[in-house]
């Protein structure tokens, strides 16, 4: 899912390049948004897939116990 958003946030930024160099900042400006979620998607998912792989590495470290 991490290649999807970032295969998304680098297809948009592209497109909203092109739109920004053809129709100028004012009516391309809202275009910058869609680059900027899916990065910010991307980075969440990277975070959040790190963040539960440490935490299993911890549990199975402890045998599962939580005392």
């Amino acid at each position: 899912m991490e290649v999807f958003w970032l295969s998304l946030a680098v297809l948009s930024a592209v497109w909203a390049a092109y739109v920004l160099a053809v129709h100028g900042w004012k009516e391309g400006k809202a275009w910058v948004l869609f680059p900027a979620v899916c990065a910010g998607m991307w980075w969440y998912r990277r975070f959040m897939r790190r963040k539960l792989a440490r935490w299993a590495e911890q549990q199975r470290g402890d045998g599962g116990h939580n005392e």
